[in-house]
C-alpha cells in the first residue's frame, strides 16, 4: 500500500500512523473514488479490536490515511518469535474475531486477514489493521491460469497488503480461484482459520514450494493439523476444520458463531485456573480456621487412603479432608462441575492406593514395565509426556531395566491389541505375566485448579504385592516435572537400588531434559514416532521441542541420530554439536549417548567413539543402543564378524527393535551369507519390523543373483515413502552395473530431485557426487566437474568433499582435487576415517594421474588399518596402480578382491574389476585368461551404451589381443 510513517497529531497530541498511498492509486480516478467511498465506511467502524481510521486526506498531491497507531507487536511475532502459549494466542484470536464480527455486521469484508494485520498491544489486546482496504487497491487477474500476473501480485507473505486476491497462505479458495462474486464474510472466516491453524502448529496450513503449488493445496488439499500437532484438543481441531472447509456453506456462516465456540473452548482450557482463583477469593472472606490446611496439606490427604481429620467450621464434628473440600465446593456456582472432577479423583485414589502387603525389592536382573499415566486433569500436555519423563529418570539408573516401548508394542500385537493402545494397569499386568516380568510401575496425575498431585506405585506382578509407592505435589503445572522427579528418586530406593547408585546417577528430570512441559510433550511425540521406525516423521517434533527450549540437549541428540541414519550428515553434525555443548545438563546415560554422537558426527574420532560405546555398554548392561551403534560402525568398517556379534546382542536385549535385525542382515551380506540375511529379514518382517535398510539389502542380494522380480518388489515398496529417492539410487547402481550409463544418469537425476524436493541437502549432495564418481570411473568426464561443483555447493561434509575430490582427480582435475583435500585436512584434523582412508585415497589417485604409481601404492598402504571402510575403492585403485607399474600378478590379486566382495555394494566396480583382471592377465602373458576376463566383462555389458569411453578402450584392447 505504500510507505507508513509514525507521526504526531499536533492538535490532539497523540501518535498516529500515516500511510502514503502509491501514485498509481491516486492517479486512477475510478479506483481513488472507490477507495475513498469504502474507506469512509471502514472509518465509521468503532471497536476496541479494530485499528481506527482517523482521516483520509491529500496534501500537495500526496494522498494519505491517518490511522490509529498501535504500540505493540504483530500476532506473527507472538506466534513465532515470542512463542506465546496457545491459550493466550486463543484470547488474542477471540479479540480479532470480535472485531471481525463488528466489521461484517457493517457489510465490510477484510479480504487480507493474516498475522501481520493483527497487532497485539502492550496490555494484551488484539487489533485488526487495514480493515476495509483490501479490496480497493489492486485489480485481480481474470483467472487462476494467468500465472505470471498471479505470481507478480502474490509474493507469499510480502504481497501488497490489501490486494483483492489477498495473501498466499491465508486467502480463501474462492479468492484463489478468482470467484469475486463468492467472496463474503465467510472468506474472512477461512483466513481466520489459517491464522488459527498457524497458532496451533507454528506452520501455515497451505504452504508449497511455489505459488501455484500453495494455491493447489489451498483449493484441493486438507489442512494437516492432526499430523503437525496431534496433541491439539479435539474441539480446537474441530473449530479449525470448520473454518477451513473448502465449501463456504460448510464453514462458520458468521464470525459470531465462531466466537461462541472459541469462548467455550477457552473456558474449558482455562477452567481449572479460573476455578482455583474463584475458590481462593471466596475463602479469603471467611474465618481463617484451617484455611492453610484446606488448600495445602489436605489436598494430598484428599488423594490418600487415609484422610486428614479436620474440624467442620459450622458443626464442629470431625470430617475427612475430602468431605471438607467437597463441602467448600458446593458453595460455588461451579461446584457441580468440580464435584464431578473430585469424584473422579476419589475413585482414582481408591484404585491407586489399595490396602497392600509389603513386597521384596527388585534385583538387577528384573525388568520393570511402565504403564501409561492415568491423567485425570483433562490437560493433554501430560499424555505420554510423564511416562517418557519417568523413563528418562529411571533410565539413568544402571540397576533398573526398563521394558522398552518397542517391546511393549510387540507384546500388544501378540495380545491382538493395537500397538498404540494405552497400557493401563490391567493390560500392564497381562503383559508382565506373558513376558515373565516381575514388576510394573503405575503412575497417575490429578489436579485441583493449579495444584497437581503425581503418584507412582511399584507393584510385584507375580505376587500382587506393592513394592513401594510415592506421591509428590506441585503448586502449578510448571513444577510437575520436578514433583515427578522427587517421587521417582524416592521410589528408586524402594525398588532396591543402592543409595550410592542413586547418588551417583541422580540428574533431575527437569534439568537433564527440560523445564518446559510443552517441550517435553513434543519430545515424547518424537520419541513415539522414532520408536515406530518413522524417523523422518519424528524430526519435526524434536525440532519443535528445541524451539520451545533451546537448551533441550536430549532432543538435539535424538535429532542428530535420525539425521545420521537418514544420511543428512551436515544436520547430524550441527545437532550433535549443540547437544555436546549442553551435555553437562543431562544424566550419565544421556551424556554417553551425546558424547558418542559428537565423536562420530562432529570430530570423527573413531577410537574415542568406540571407547564411549564400550563404556556405555559396560555401565548400562541392559541397554541395546550401544551394541546397535557398534554393529553399525563395524559394518561400515567392513568388520562383519564383530558387527554380527553386536547386532545379535542388540536383538537379545531388544528383540522388538528393527535396527538389530537390519544390521544383522547387512553383516551376513558382508560375509556373503545371503540365505541367512534373507532369513533374519524375514523374521523381522513377520514381526512387522521394517526399515528401508532391510529392503536395500534384499534389493542388493537380488541384484547379485539377477532376481528381477524381487528387485522390482523392493522398488515398489519404496514408492511414496519419505525416502523414495533410495529406489532411484538402487536402480542407478543396477544400470551402471550393466553399463547403461544414460539410464544410470537418469535415475541419479531423479533421486537428486526427490532429495532436493524433500529438503534433504546432504542426501542430494551424496547422490550428485556418487554419480560424478561413477561417470569418472567410466571415463565420461564431460559433466563430472559440474556434478561435483553442484554437490559441493550443497554440502561440505567430509565424505561428500572427499568423494568429489576423488572424482575430479580421476578425471585429471588435479589442482581442484588438491584444493578440496587441503581444505578437508585443515578443517577436520581429528577425523580418523577421513585422514586415514579418504584423503590418502584421493592423494593416491592424484599421484597415479601424475604418473607416480609407486607413490600411489605407498599412500594406499597407509589405509590398511581401516581399509575395510573403503575396501573396494582401495583395492581397485591399488590394482590400477600395479597395472601402471606392469605388475600383473599383484594387480590381478587386487582386482580379484573386488570381484569377491560384490555383495558389499559399489556394483559398477564389479564389471570394471573383470576388465582390470583381463589387463593384468595380458601383462603376465596369459592370453587365454585375459581373453576370458574380457569376455566376462563384455558379457556383463552386452546391453551397455556403445559410446562409453572405457568400453571403447576395452574393445580396442581385445581386438589387439585376438590379433596376436
Amino acid at each position: 500500500m505504500g510507505e507508513v510513517y509514525l507521526a504526531q497529531d499536533m492538535r490532539l497530541d497523540r501518535k498516529v500512523a500515516i500511510k502514503i498511498l502509491p501514485a498509481e492509486v491516486a492517479l486512477d480516478r475510478g479506483r481513488m473514488a472507490r477507495f475513498i467511498r469504502e474507506a469512509k465506511s471502514a472509518a465509521a467502524l468503532s471497536h476496541p479490536n479494530i485499528a481506527q481510521i482517523f482521516e483520509i486526506g491529500e496534501h500537495d498531491g500526496t494522498h494519505f490515511i491517518a490511522m490509529e497507531f498501535v504500540d505493540g507487536v504483530t500476532l506473527r511475532d507472538k506466534i513465532h518469535r515470542e512463542r506465546t502459549e496457545l491459550r493466550i494466542l486463543l484470547r488474542y484470536l477471540q479479540h480479532a474475531a470480535e472485531g471481525l464480527s463488528k466489521a461484517h455486521a457493517a457489510g465490510i469484508v477484510h479480504r487480507d486477514l493474516k498475522p501481520e494485520n493483527i497487532m497485539i498491544t502492550g496490555d494484551g489486546h488484539a487489533k485488526i489493521l487495514d480493515f476495509g482496504l483490501a479490496k480497493l487497491i489492486e485489480r485481480q487477474p481474470q483467472s487462476l491460469s494467468d500465472s505470471s500476473e498471479l505470481a507478480t501480485m502474490m509474493k507469499s507473505e510480502h504481497s501488497t497488503p490489501g490486494t483483492v486476491m489477498g495473501t498466499v497462505g491465508y486467502m480463501s479458495p474462492e479468492q484463489a480461484q478468482g470467484k469475486t462474486k463468492d467472496i463474503d464474510e465467510r472468506s474472512d472466516v477461512f483466513s481466520f482459520g489459517c491464522i488459527l491453524f498457524e497458532a496451533v502448529t507454528s506452520k501455515k496450513p497451505f504452504s508449497g514450494d511455489s505459488v501455484i503449488r500453495s494455491l493447489h493445496m489451498l483449493v484441493y488439499e486438507p489442512a494437516p493439523l492432526a499430523e503437525l500437532n496431534p496433541a491439539a484438543p479435539a474441539e480446537l481441531q474441530r473449530i479449525v476444520g470448520k473454518c477451513l472447509a473448502k465449501e463456504r456453506d460448510q464453514r462458520y456462516q458468521t464470525a459470531r458463531d465462531l466466537i461462541v465456540d472459541l469462548k467455550n473452548l477457552r473456558r474449558e482450557m482455562d477452567f481449572p485456573e479460573e476455578l482455583q482463583r474463584s475458590v481462593a477469593s471466596d475463602r479469603a472472606d471467611r474465618p481463617t480456621t484451617h484455611r492453610n490446611a484446606t488448600f495445602n496439606a489436605p489436598l494430598s490427604g484428599a488423594m490418600k487412603a487415609k484422610d486428614v481429620p479436620l474440624t467442620n467450621e459450622t458443626s464442629g464434628r470431625q470430617t475427612s479432608s475430602a468431605e471438607y473440600v467437597v463441602s467448600e465446593i458446593k458453595r460455588h456456582k461451579t461446584g457441580a462441575i468440580l464435584l464431578a472432577a473430585l469424584a473422579t479423583i476419589a475413585v482414582a485414589a481408591s484404585i491407586f492406593f489399595p490396602h497392600f502387603r509389603s513386597a521384596r525389592a527388585l534385583t538387577g536382573k528384573d525388568t520393570i514395565l511402565l504403564t501409561d499415566f492415568v491423567n485425570t486433569t483433562g490437560d493433554p500436555v501430560f499424555d505420554g509426556t510423564l511416562k517418557q519423563a519417568l523413563a528418562v529418570q529411571l533410565g539413568q539408573s544402571p540397576f533398573l531395566n526398563i521394558f522398552p516401548d518397542d517391546h511393549m508394542r510387540g507384546a500388544l500385537a501378540l495380545m491382538k491389541r493395537s500397538p498404540d493402545e494405552l497400557v493401563t494397569r490391567d493390560i500392564g499386568r497381562e503383559i508382565c505375566q506373558r513376558q515373565g516380568l516381575k514388576a510394573m510401575i503405575v503412575g497417575s496425575i490429578a489436579s485441583l485448579g493449579n495444584h497437581y498431585v503425581v503418584t507412582l506405585e511399584g507393584i510385584n506382578v507375580q505376587t500382587g504385592d506393592a513394592i513401594g509407592s510415592e506421591q509428590a505435589e506441585s503448586e502449578n503445572k510448571e513444577q510437575v516435572l520436578q514433583s515427578l522427579n522427587e517421587a521417582a528418586m524416592k521410589l528408586r530406593e524402594k525398588l532396591g537400588e543402592s543409595l550410592q547408585s542413586i547418588k551417583k546417577f541422580d540428574a533431575p528430570i527437569q534439568e537433564a531434559t527440560t523445564f518446559s512441559l510443552d517441550a517435553f510433550k513434543s519430545f515424547s511425540l518424537g520419541v513415539e514416532q522414532q520408536s515406530k521406525g518413522k524417523f523422518l516423521e519424528a524430526i519435526p517434533f524434536f525440532k519443535r521441542a528445541t524451539e520451545i527450549d533451546p537448551n533441550f540437549a536430549l532432543a538435539y541428540a535424538r535429532m542428530a541420530s535420525i539425521y545420521y541414519n537418514s544420511r543428512q550428515y551436515d544436520l547430524a553434525a550441527e545437532a550433535s554439536q549443540k547437544a555436546y555443548e549442553l551435555r553437562d545438563r543431562v544424566s550419565e546415560r544421556e551424556r554417553l549417548y551425546i558424547s558418542a554422537g559428537y565423536y562420530d558426527n562432529v570430530t570423527g574420532e573413531l577410537e574415542r567413539y568406540l571407547e564411549t560405546l564400550n563404556l556405555w555398554k559396560r555401565t548400562y548392561p541392559h541397554d541395546a543402543a550401544p551394541h546397535n551403534n557398534l554393529a553399525l560402525k563395524f559394518n561400515e568398517l567392513g568388520q562383519f564378524d564383530k558387527a554380527l556379534e553386536e547386532a545379535r546382542e542388540s536383538i537379545r536385549l531388544n528383540p522388538n527393535s528393527a535396527s538389530g535385525y537390519s544390521l544383522s542382515a547387512a553383516a551376513f551380506v558382508g560375509l556373503n551369507r545371503f540365505d541367512e540375511a534373507r532369513e533374519i529379514i524375514g523374521q523381522a518382517l513377520a514381526q512387522k519390523l521394517e526399515t528401508t535398510a532391510m529392503h536395500r539389502t534384499l534389493y542388493r542380494i537380488a541384484s547379485v543373483g539377477g532376481d528381477v522380480t524381487t528387485m522390482e518388489q523392493q522398488i515398489q515398496w519404496a514408492k511414496g515413502k519419505p525416502d523414495e529417492y533410495v529406489a532411484q539410487n538402487w536402480q542407478a547402481e543396477t544400470a551402471a552395473f550393466l553399463g547403461q550409463l544414460r539410464k544410470a544418469k537418469s535415475f541419479s537425476n531423479q533421486a537428486f530431485d526427490l532429495a532436493v524436493a524433500r529438503d534433504l541437502k546432504d542426501v542430494a549432495a551424496q547422490i550428485a557426487v556418487g554419480a560424478a564418481m561413477r561417470d569418472a570411473l567410466f571415463g565420461d568426464c564431460t559433466l563430472v566437474k559440474e556434478q561435483t561443483a553442484k554437490a559441493l555447493r550443497i554440502s561440505h561434509r567430509q565424505f561428500t568433499m572427499a568423494q568429489g575430490g576423488n572424482a575430479m582427480a580421476t578425471c585429471g582435475e588435479l589442482s581442484q582435487a588438491q584444493s578440496v583435500i587441503d581444505e578437508l585436512a585443515k578443517y577436520f584434523p581429528k577425523d580418523t576415517l577421513l585422514n586415514d582412508i579418504l584423503l590418502p585415497l584421493v592423494r593416491a589417485r592424484i599421484e597415479l594421474n601424475r604418473g607416480n604409481p609407486a607413490q600411489a601404492i605407498q599412500l594406499l598402504d597407509t589405509t590398511r588399518r581401516y581399509e575395510g571402510y573403503a575396501a573396494l575403492q582401495v583395492a581397485y585403485l591399488r590394482g590400477q596402480s600395479y597395472l601402471d607399474q606392469k605388475k600383473g600378478t599383484d594387480s590381478a590379486a587386487e582386482f580379484q578382491k573386488v570381484i569377491g566382495q560384490i555383495s558389499r555394494g559399489s556394483l559398477p566396480l564389479y564389471p570394471l574389476a573383470h576388465l582390470g583382471l583381463a589387463r593384468a592377465a595380458a601383462l603376465t602373458g596369459d592370453t587365454a585368461k585375459a581373453r576370458k576376463a574380457y569376455e566376462v566383462f563384455f558379457g556383463l555389458w552386452k546391453d551397455a551404451d556403445p559410446d562409453i569411453p572405457i568400453l571403447k578402450e576395452a574393445q580396442r584392447e581385445y581386438e589387439k589381443l585376438n590379433a596376436l
